[in-house]
């Protein structure tokens, strides 16, 4: 008897290692987004501020995001840009607006609380180039401070605080200085 109970004891002790380990998902050092006349790198986003999500998978989170703020700012870039223009950005760190707070079991999610305590904010470096010759480049430390102040539009789309940066630092420092053709 003593011999069965060590025996299941193991086989129980075994089952629960086998279903407690996990796989390590390789850390992805870069992810890369393109529309159309617009490319932009996302450089290390497992060092990224805040790009957390709170009810996707991370690994189907994380290129959503970066798919949809390049879409969106290329709705602003790419009827602007010349065909021989080029947009080039590499994003050094993301911080979405508000905070990732659990909710202790009330949900099976966790919830993200916007409030002026946690602005959007992203840091980059860009690249204008014509004709492969580089026109403009610099680097950008946005936030928004204020970015809950003032008549909110009723939107559907997703990442509207973070799209609005680029699309404001768009206008106010790129396209004044486009030469389209």
């Amino acid at each position: 008897m003593k011999y069965v109970f060590s025996l299941l004891t193991l086989i129980f002790m075994a089952i629960l290692t086998g279903c407690t380990s996990t796989a390590e998902n390789a850390p992805v050092d870069n992810y890369i987004t393109h529309d159309g006349n617009l490319a932009i790198i996302w450089k290390n986003p497992n060092q990224y501020t805040d790009i957390e999500s709170t009810i996707w998978l991370q690994s189907k989170f994380t290129p959503y995001l970066f798919t949809e703020l390049t879409e969106e700012l290329g709705k602003q870039v790419n009827p602007v840009l010349g065909k021989d223009q080029k947009l080039d950005i590499m994003v050094t760190n993301l911080d979405l607006a508000g905070d990732v707070q659990p909710t202790f079991g009330a949900s099976a999610d966790d919830i993200r609380v916007v409030s002026e305590l946690y602005p959007p904010r992203i840091n980059f470096d860009y690249s204008l180039s014509q004709n492969g010759k580089v026109i403009k480049s610099g680097s950008e430390k946005l936030q928004n401070m204020s970015f809950l102040f003032g008549i909110q539009p009723i939107t559907s789309q997703p990442f509207a605080y973070e799209s609005d940066l680029l699309k404001k630092w768009f206008k106010k420092e790129i396209k004044p200085d486009l030469i389209k053709k």
